[in-house]
């Protein structure tokens, strides 16, 4: 086993590739082609020929295999050793051979490198001839642009400097002059470092001149009605690329002296309209002096390049505004800032009509003197003035020595009955009233609203615990009771009113709102105060139901009196109830007959279960105990009564067995007892079922307290004798 893995290890590797294993005996137990396989193994290999025979005959097979193999080896070499002893043979000499042509080699590789030399000098040499020529080609450029140079001077000397100068202003001469000016602007660059001192200051007094003449050109234009006139100029100008200087000169020949006598605190304060009037004047002063201009230069006109009512225009308006007339921008006075703010508004939104394109518009808007006078307004002042207007007023009434104003006489369902609620709508419709609100300021004006809503929800929260005012010097308990619960009745129903006005709320914002504001946002951010009101209105009914309990409650100690009444009093069988089952439904019944109709039916129902339910299970606790306390009672006074019974002498048995009889068909005063509970407790339960109209099932433990008595009543204990 150990020398067939030599062999495979040694011969297949070599040779598998080149020729296929010689044939073996045909008796051997495997394939000899396994041996080729890339993947052989040799636990593989046993596991697959296990079975061909045992261990011995696979070794003895491998030995033969081996032996086969030996051979085709030993064939190979001898078949092969002519060819290893040629090759040892024509190797003798190589060493010499390569030297000898290493230095035919040398010598080429010297020659090479000596033509490259000389190629690389040679190139050299021309790269210098060129940036001669190209120096001595620029020097020509440059002596060709100076005579240029030179020849253009002298027309423009003729044509503006020369017998021509104090002649009329020629539209004609100015557009020649205009393209030679060009062409000598052009030539001057490339003969800069030839051109001396007094060519360069004769080129600028030319270019002076030339401007100064157009100056006067367009300045004339402007006062011709006709347009081509106008039209010609401008398009010299363009041609000399000076647009910005036409818009200077507009500005400052034209406009600057117009809004020098408009613009000023003195024509403020003396024109009929105020600021309305100066903005008219103003654009009066587009409409009458810069109509051609702005014909020519729009985008769809004439000439292209110009923006005279930018540039020119509001430029000086601005400028003027600033230094002339800076007491627009003063936020002292609120109701005239907002005046003026808003007149401003409308003053910029007919400029933006006048220019008539989107990009001009965007153009306008971006200009920084534009942003500069928008900063000028100082609408965060003017914002801080009317929060401290609307807060304070809002704020005053939810101050503490104001915190629980005097109530009219009648409380309504349909409108405030409490300061503070009105306080608070009318603050929330000053925010977005007209004189106040401004679209700049609608995020500051919206998080105004959202304070003043939980404002309010915070002033709610402490309100339930004071005490309302009362006119006159003093008050009886009761009274002031009563007039508590008056006070938070009407608290809860403003707040289901307020709750009512939160959608219109939304909608008067929204209707403020800037473009791209989502209405849904809106009733999402003021509806979390609306949850707030909500909350508080529940926290008010809860405490509202507690004033009642606290109200109805002391009057079941009276339930204790009832065995007192009838013990040893001989009194009739009880036929009506005691006066406290009044006593405990007046508070309820009061409540409800006062202000039933405001608070509504159902709201009124679930008031008045959550008091009944509350007192039903104090009413079953105390009769429960009362009923204990007679039982135990009567069972005393019977037991007591049976040892009497016992005691006494056979003679008197007659008189007692009468005596026992009479009292079996009299009630006793246990049973009179019994009688007046069960009497207060149906009483009770009427007036539940059918003056407040609440299903006894809805009532915890009534049916519990109505079976208690009937009960009592029924498993009454039998007389002594019985």
């Amino acid at each position: 086993m150990h020398r067939a893995t030599t062999m495979e290890d040694n011969v297949t590797p070599a040779r598998g590739e080149l020729f296929s294993l010689p044939a073996g005996p045909a008796t051997l137990c495997f394939d000899k082609n396994e041996f080729m396989k890339k993947t052989f193994s040799v636990d593989e290999f046993l596991h697959e020929n296990r079975n061909a025979g045992s261990l011995e005959i696979i070794r003895d097979d491998l030995g033969m295999y081996l032996k086969v193999l030996r051979s085709a080896m030993i064939e190979l070499i001898n078949q092969d050793y002519a060819d290893f002893v040629d090759l040892s043979a024509n190797l003798i000499g190589l060493d010499q051979q390569i030297a000898a042509i290493g230095g035919p080699l040398e010598k080429l590789r010297d020659e090479v490198g000596q033509v490259k030399s000389a190629l690389e000098a040679s190139m050299t040499e021309i790269e210098s001839c060129l940036e001669q020529k190209k120096v001595l080609r620029a020097h020509k450029k440059s002596l060709q642009s100076l005579g240029r140079v030179q020849g253009s001077l002298e027309k423009l000397d003729s044509m503006l400097l020369g017998e021509r100068k104090d002649l009329p202003i020629d539209a004609i001469l100015l557009e020649r002059a205009a393209l030679e000016s060009i062409q000598l602007q052009f030539n001057i660059k490339f003969c800069r470092d030839f051109l001396d001192a007094r060519k360069q200051r004769l080129a600028q007094e030319l270019w002076s001149e030339l401007l100064a003449r157009l100056r006067g050109y367009f300045l004339r234009a402007l006062e011709d009605t006709d347009p081509r006139e106008l039209e010609r100029c401008l398009r010299i100008y363009c041609t000399l690329d000076e647009c910005r200087t036409a818009e200077d000169v507009f500005r400052k020949e034209i406009v600057a002296p117009f809004m020098n006598r408009v613009v000023s605190e003195s024509s403020l304060q003396n024109a009929p309209q105020g600021l309305t009037g100066i903005y008219n004047q103003i654009l009066d002063f587009v409409s009458m002096r810069m109509k051609q201009l702005c014909q020519l230069t729009k985008r769809n006109g004439k000439v292209k390049g110009y923006s005279f009512i930018v540039n020119s225009f509001w430029t000086e308006v601005e400028r003027r505004m600033e230094t002339n007339m800076s007491s627009i921008f003063a936020p002292g006075n609120p109701d005239a800032f907002y005046q003026k703010y808003k007149c401003t508004l409308e003053f910029l939104e007919r400029i933006e009509q006048i220019i008539d394109d989107p990009d001009d518009v965007a153009q306008f808007k971006a200009h920084a003197q534009y942003r500069s006078f928008q900063v000028r307004w100082n609408l965060p002042v003017y914002f801080q003035i009317r929060f401290q207007e609307i807060g304070a007023s809002i704020e005053a009434s939810c101050a503490t020595e104001s915190a629980t104003p005097q109530l009219t006489q009648s409380i309504s369902a349909s409108q405030f009955n409490v300061a503070q609620f009105s306080a608070a709508l009318t603050a929330i419709s000053k925010c977005w009233q007209e004189g106040i609100f401004l679209p700049q300021l609608f995020h500051r004006f919206l998080k105004l609203t959202l304070q003043i809503l939980a404002r309010l929800t915070v002033w709610c929260g402490g309100a339930f615990q004071l005490q309302p005012k009362q006119d006159g010097t003093a008050a009886t308990p009761e009274e002031q009771q009563s007039a508590r619960i008056r006070f938070l009745v009407a608290l809860y129903s403003d707040l289901g009113n307020i709750l009512l006005k939160v959608p219109s709320i939304v909608n008067l914002v929204a209707k403020k709102s800037p473009p791209g504001v989502d209405q849904s946002e809106l009733e999402k951010v003021i509806g979390e105060s609306g949850a707030g009101f909500r909350e508080k209105r529940s926290q008010l009914q809860r405490l509202i139901v507690q004033e009642l309990i606290a109200n109805s409650l002391p009057q079941l100690r009276q339930v204790s009196d009832i065995p007192r009444l009838y013990r040893k009093t001989n009194r009739e069988l009880p036929s009506r109830c005691c006066p406290y089952v009044e006593q405990i439904l007046a508070p309820t019944d009061t409540f409800r007959k006062s202000y039933g109709a405001m608070v509504g039916e159902d709201t009124m129902r679930e008031f008045l279960t959550g008091v009944y339910s509350h007192v039903t299970v104090q009413y079953y606790q105390v009769i429960d105990e009362v009923l204990t306390s007679v039982q135990k009672t009567e069972e005393s006074l019977r037991r007591l009564k049976n040892l009497r019974d016992r005691s006494a002498t056979a003679s008197s048995t007659a008189t007692a067995t009468a005596a026992a009889s009479t009292d079996r068909t009299a009630p006793s005063d246990d049973d009179k007892i019994r009688l007046q509970l069960q009497v207060d407790v149906m009483h009770y339960v009427r007036y539940v079922e059918e003056q407040a109209t609440i299903p006894r099932q809805q009532v915890d433990q009534l049916p519990q307290l109505i079976q208690l008595v009937d009960d009592a009543i029924k498993g009454r204990p039998t007389v002594a004798g019985q």
